[in-house]
């Protein structure tokens, strides 16, 4: 009996915090990448650096894919992919424009850029949850079906009309300091933090991703998560609408926002979300987002043509996959050896 109470306490002292596991957490490792870039940015360009108005400006130039990384985070917790999310953004921002030209009032324009975003959400959340395909595939395919409508109706044209707030979100500064698109966007990433780690469909969001069949034995309506999270994908797609339409200078055209999808895949898998499903918290893809910005800027500061920054950030990601899974498996067997040790002890 007296093991049994001494095993009792070693489990709860393992369990509570530790400041070196702490330390060696993939978010911490996250924050002393960010830390590198910018040391490497100072010693490149300190002129530059401190020159006021500089970190505002590589900040809100990483913004726009903000609510696009919130919500791909959600989509990967299941262990699907949405690549359809930057052409909802355009789609989303067309919705509004053309809403304002035909002369709404311009909240309600707003709302039904960020309806159509939903909308698009919700055909490939049907199609992935319901009908059961892919979802590769279907988004692979609504992206060229909404990236189609957007280039039939709007052709070579560009819309110009939208609420000059879009402009102010995404470049003003608060006392001429803080970025007003950072506030919101950590905002809305401590939304999702609530969302994915601390209430029941964040749990619920973890046991799909890791056995989508056993989540449905245990209750859980899978096809119904499964479509709330593409069209809350459809949802952040017209938030970041805002800010890409705000950030081009309050214009939008059909061609505008290609690439934007991979990036943010690219931004959730170096900030740990697993592509697998069910492993991954949503620290990491909001310190990652920063880093993807900081090191855009300061690969093109020191003048690294666009191809080799493409290659430099590929690289990274790898790299930081690579990390990622050597870390995962190291946490596997350390795992093993408690298993055993608790077997041995029983």
């Amino acid at each position: 009996m007296a093991d049994n109470k001494s095993n009792a306490r070693n489990l709860k002292v393992d369990d509570g915090f530790k400041l070196g596991s702490f330390l060696k957490s993939w978010e911490m490792v996250l924050i002393y990448i960010l830390i590198v870039i910018n040391l490497v940015l100072i010693a490149a360009r300190p002129d530059l650096y401190f020159k006021s108005g500089t970190l505002q400006s590589i900040i809100q130039s990483g913004m726009d894919v903000g609510p696009l990384v919130l919500g791909m985070a959600l989509i990967l917790m299941l262990g699907d992919i949405d690549v359809s999310c930057a052409s909802v953004m355009i789609f989303a921002s067309m919705c509004t424009g053309l809403s304002i030209d035909n002369g709404l009032p311009m909240g309600l324009a707003v709302l039904i850029g960020l309806l159509g975003g939903v909308f698009c959400g919700a055909i490939n959340g049907f199609l992935v949850a319901y009908i059961g395909m892919p979802a590769v595939i279907v988004t692979i395919s609504s992206s060229m079906l909404f990236r189609g409508i957007v280039e039939i109706i709007l052709n070579v044209n560009s819309l110009k009309n939208f609420p000059e707030f879009y402009v102010s979100l995404s470049w003003n500064n608060i006392g001429g300091i803080l970025p007003v698109s950072l506030v919101i966007f950590l905002i809305m990433g401590a939304v999702y933090v609530y969302i994915l780690q601390k209430s029941r469909f964040g749990r619920n969001l973890y046991i799909i991703g890791n056995n989508a069949i056993c989540g449905q034995y245990s209750g859980i309506d899978v096809k119904k998560t499964k479509l709330m999270v593409f069209m809350l994908m459809g949802f952040m797609s017209g938030v970041a609408s805002i800010f890409f339409v705000g950030r081009m200078g309050g214009s939008v055209s059909s061609s505008m926002g290609t690439g934007y999808e991979m990036n943010a895949i690219a931004t959730c898998v170096l900030g740990g979300i697993s592509t697998n499903g069910g492993k991954g918290k949503m620290y990491g893809p909001i310190i990652a987002t920063l880093i993807m910005a900081f090191l855009t800027y300061t690969l093109g500061l020191m003048d690294i043509d666009a191809n080799v920054r493409k290659i430099v950030t590929g690289i990274v990601l790898i790299t930081a996959i690579l990390i990622s899974n050597f870390r995962d498996k190291s946490d596997q067997k350390k795992k093993s050896l408690v298993r055993a040790k608790a077997a041995e002890a029983k």
